[in-house]
């Protein structure tokens, strides 16, 4: 099994997700809202890239709306980008369509690969379990506005080590790796190993300690969201 990790989207050379299971991260925060939603009886999560293509979207399906631009409610949207706010109570048995700044683009990125998953800290186990039979498997970490964020390779790392633990003997590329030794080395204190970085201090400098912490708590569900053939995650 060969295991490759993109810093970002824009890492992706032509030809790499050829064949390959592709792993999308945006631990902070939308890979972690797709897998509770579902995790909470949602029906479907479809991801778009634009905020008026969502808008259209929800419009024909009778869709809720949910993502954030700045990492904060869209205008006339149902939810912003907390996985806190998608609760049984309001996603259970209904389609969720999502836009955000980050995430929603690195999945549209990954369209060339045979399956899309999306993943993060809350489903890491679940999602090595996933794809441990895959002879390729790529993890993209969505990054914030193009750039490395720390919490999506962290997270990587999470999945190879679960990988490993499955005993699926990963040949990993070096960002890979890194990711595996970042992991290690941050393990145990999440909060206090993102401390200093950029995309952190924004959600804490909203008040968003809670989605923090839960984003940032390992297997705590069991869904691994899937793009299926009409697009939707299930």
């Amino acid at each position: 099994m060969k295991v490759s990790v993109m810093a970002t989207p824009l890492n992706i050379l032509p030809g790499a997700l050829d064949g390959a299971a592709a792993i999308v991260i945006d631990a902070l925060r939308m890979t972690s809202v797709a897998a509770t939603a579902l995790s909470n009886g949602c029906a479907g999560v479809l991801a778009c890239a634009e905020v008026d293509s969502a808008r259209q979207a929800a419009s024909e399906t009778g869709a809720l709306l949910g993502g954030e631009r700045n990492a904060v409610l869209i205008p006339g949207f149902d939810f912003s980008n907390s996985p806190l706010e998608y609760t049984a109570e309001k996603v259970a048995g209904r389609n969720l369509v999502m836009s955000t700044s980050n995430g929603t683009k690195a999945i549209a990125a990954a369209s060339g690969a045979k399956r899309v998953l999306l993943a993060a800290f809350v489903n890491a186990k679940a999602a090595a379990e996933a794809v441990r039979g895959e002879e390729k498997t790529v993890i993209i970490c969505a990054g914030t506005l193009g750039a490395f964020t720390l919490e999506d390779a962290l997270a990587a790392g999470a999945i190879i080590e679960r990988l490993q633990k499955l005993g699926a003997s990963p040949v990993l590329d070096d960002m890979a790796i890194a990711a595996r030794m970042l992991y290690e080395a941050a393990r145990g204190d999440f909060m206090a190993a993102l401390a200093a970085t950029k995309h952190f201090n924004r959600l804490r400098s909203l008040g968003l300690e809670d989605d923090l912490r839960y984003c940032l708590t390992e297997d705590t569900l069991g869904s691994v969201p899937e793009k299926q053939a009409d697009g939707w995650f299930r």
